[in-house]
């Protein structure tokens, strides 16, 4: 009997199929563009890209932070201190998100611009690492509140069976999981923390009452260092946040979306959680829900809010790691996985309170520069646009690998010797060393010229 045109003269019709091929169909179907310019006619509604975004925020960490800012100091300095860290966050959000919308490219792909290809391993595995981190914490908080999570044994079911959930929903990626899950959990974990703010205003005898109850634990932390934390906290997520806004239609939509998820997300729940922290003076968000009586809705409240915070930052780990390892993404969801799965249950008995504000303290050294780096090089070297050809990106760009280096030298001695607050969770010291050892670049280009082997400005994926 002739054989088929198309089939394989070697491989008899009922050979059953080979599964090493099988798991190849598999990584690639999940890829999800995570290595190449996102395609034309693949932008997404506004509203999709917002709940996706806002999936970040409404979260358990961000009821947390504000929660401690509540414990810490009065009403209207709590409220303060998180209105500036999300308007810092915003600002490197948008400009980050424009980077994403114009070249229609994830974060790591943009690194891979700056860094160079052998370079950008080291600012794609911080990420990888650090967003993996946060799911890992995040995860443990969810797991603390569910009914026995304080027991060890019960504790670390869930953590694994929660990590496994969201690790399987990151892979399914951006249309198939996130949307789905921000469309559904953010609206309900919305309603849900309303609620449980109602029942403790209540409790504590009022709006008022709230707003001018004094801190339990005042004089334990200072304002600036509270601050420097907020920033911290979201650092990593204004950074990532190309891998959502290229999926935009316009710049705008980085806009509305980046308010969305950063002023009324993150400064919303930021507020929520001051009102907690004030109005019953509790660390432990489980017992603080379980007192004003609406521990079985603060149960509901912070499973939902779980997957789509958790399953964004595994998105933007499996993206991040798969630059630095050139593994498939679904490979790197799994490990990430399984590294969250052990910090959720180490924050689980270690006290996730004290942990998880220690964890954003080391934040701060790493994850700044890396942002800092990436718009500089973006807006003032390259004038706007990104050439990302093999011929075109260099093997390792020295100047933004030097540029991180030092910067994480100089915000090390910062921190730890000179005992500064503030200054290196900024990414200004990324931005300046990048600019200083790229004199040379800039003086040769001059003010209208693209660089090498770049597009024309202007000629970018932007319309695409």
């Amino acid at each position: 009997m002739p054989v088929p045109p198309n089939s394989p003269p070697d491989s008899p019709p009922n050979t059953p199929p080979d599964p090493r091929a099988r798991a190849r169909r598999a990584a690639a179907a999940t890829e999800d563009f995570a290595d190449e310019r996102l395609p034309p006619g693949s932008a997404r509604p506004t509203l999709s890209i917002m709940l996706v975004r806002m999936g970040f925020t409404v979260s358990a960490t961000d009821l947390l932070y504000g929660m401690s800012l509540g414990l810490f100091f009065p009403f209207w300095t709590a409220l303060l201190i998180a209105l500036g860290s999300s308007l810092v966050v915003s600002a490197v959000s948008i400009l980050c998100g424009l980077i994403g919308r114009r070249e229609r490219i994830t974060t790591a792909l943009g690194l891979r611009a700056a860094f160079g290809r052998g370079g950008s391993r080291i600012p794609s595995f911080v990420i990888a690492l650090l967003s993996a981190g946060f799911v890992g914490y995040s995860t443990g908080i969810t797991a603390g509140v569910l009914p026995g999570g304080r027991d060890p044994w019960l504790g670390l079911l869930y953590c694994v069976v929660l990590s496994a959930a969201y690790t399987a929903v990151s892979i399914a990626g951006f249309s198939k999981g996130l949307t789905w899950v921000g469309r559904i959990s953010v609206p309900l974990m919305l309603v849900t923390v309303l609620v449980a703010v109602v029942a403790t205003v209540q409790h504590a005898g009022g709006l008022a009452a709230v707003v001018g109850s004094e801190p339990v634990r005042a004089g334990e932390a200072t304002a600036l260092g509270l601050f420097a934390l907020g920033i911290n906290k979201w650092m990593t997520g204004a950074t990532v946040t190309p891998d959502i806004t290229r999926f935009a239609r316009s710049d705008t939509d980085v806009w509305t979306t980046t308010i969305a998820e950063f002023v009324v997300g993150n400064l919303g729940f930021n507020l929520l959680g001051i009102l907690l922290g004030l109005g019953v003076g509790e660390s432990d968000m489980g017992a603080a829900f379980g007192i004003v009586g609406v521990g079985a809705l603060a149960t509901v409240a912070i499973f939902v809010q779980g997957f789509p915070h958790e399953v964004n930052n595994m998105y933007a780990a499996s993206l991040a790691g798969r630059s630095a390892f050139d593994v498939p993404r679904i490979a790197v969801n799994v490990v990430a996985g399984m590294l969250a799965c052990a910090l959720a249950y180490y924050g689980l008995t270690a006290g996730i309170l004290d942990a998880f504000l220690t964890y954003l303290g080391y934040l701060g050294y790493a994850i700044p520069l890396i942002p800092g780096i990436l718009l500089a090089d973006y807006f003032l070297v390259r004038r706007g646009s990104y050439d990302l050809s093999d011929a075109a990106v260099a093997a390792v760009n020295w100047r933004a690998v030097a540029a991180f280096a030092v910067g994480l030298g100089i915000n090390l001695v910062l921190g730890f010797a000179l005992e500064d607050e503030l200054w290196h969770v900024l990414p200004l010291t990324g931005a300046l060393l990048y600019l200083l050892f790229s004199l040379p670049q800039l003086r040769r280009r001059g003010p209208a010229a693209a660089s090498p082997g770049a597009r024309p400005a202007g000629v970018s994926e932007r319309a695409r």
